[in-house]
Formats: C-alpha cells, sequence, structure tokens
C-alpha cells in the first residue's frame, strides 16, 4: 500500500471578478442597444432610437458605477467589495428615482422608447452579469 497524500489542488482564480464582470455584461448590454437603436430607427424614428440610447447609457452607468465602486473596494479589503457593491445599489436607486422624479427627462425623449430600451438594456446587462459571475465562481471553485 502506498502512502501518498492526496492533494487538493487550487485553480487559479484570478485577482479580481469585479473588471471581467463589468467587460462580459458591457458588451452584452452595448449588443442589445445597438440592436435596439438600429431596429427603432428603421421602424419608428431617430427620436426614438436616440431616446433609447439615453435610457441604455443610463442603464449601462448605473450599474457599471457599482461594479467599479465593488473594484476599489476590493481592492482596499476583498471582505468589502460585496458590502459596498450592494451599498452603492441601494444608493444609486434612491439617487435615479430622484433625478428622474425631481429632474425629469429632456423634450425631446420618446417615453415609449425611453422604457423599453431601458428594460431591454437592463436585462442583457444582467444576462451578462449572471454568466460572468457563473465563470468567476467555476474560476474559483474549480472541482475538476
Amino acid at each position: 500500500m502506498a502512502s501518498s497524500s492526496a492533494r487538493i489542488s487550487t485553480s487559479s482564480a484570478p485577482n479580481s471578478i469585479w473588471l471581467p464582470i463589468l467587460a462580459l455584461s458591457l458588451v452584452y448590454s452595448l449588443i442589445a442597444t445597438a440592436a435596439f437603436f438600429l431596429i427603432s430607427w428603421l421602424f419608428a424614428d431617430l427620436r426614438y432610437a436616440l431616446s433609447g440610447a439615453l435610457a441604455a447609457g443610463v442603464v449601462i452607468g448605473f450599474f457599471a458605477i457599482g461594479i467599479l465602486i465593488a473594484e476599489a473596494a476590493g481592492r482596499i479589503r476583498r471582505s468589502w467589495a460585496m458590502p459596498a457593491f450592494l451599498g452603492a445599489y441601494v444608493i444609486k436607486v434612491f439617487g435615479i428615482a430622484f433625478v428622474l422624479l425631481n429632474l425629469g427627462l429632456p423634450e425631446w425623449v420618446n417615453r415609449q422608447g425611453f422604457v423599453l430600451a431601458a428594460a431591454i438594456s437592463l436585462v442583457a446587462w444582467q444576462v451578462g452579469e449572471v454568466r460572468a459571475f457563473m465563470k468567476a465562481r467555476l474560476a474559483i471553485y474549480n472541482e475538476d
């Protein structure tokens, strides 16, 4: 009987999971935004398409800021990344609500195009984020 100690190998997890999450989410959202822009410009008008682009920019900015805050907090101390991410999310929700309710949208914005593009960009961002989180988990907890 050979006495060999079984070693558990660790995977090569990335230093930070936040920037790859940001990159993949951004790609998904930009693809969805570009598709919305082209389709709405062809079938509606430029104002509708530009309203969608504004909405997508708000959504992308909204979520990208949270990921960048998590990245910065995680560089200081890894355990601070997720609380910073969640705290930034809560602050952003109230901030966006305040801005939209008090300042409103510009006159040229088509509200239907704005809401539709915001929803499409949001869903695309979330799909990218979930896929990136799944890849990050595999890199950290590789059981092969």
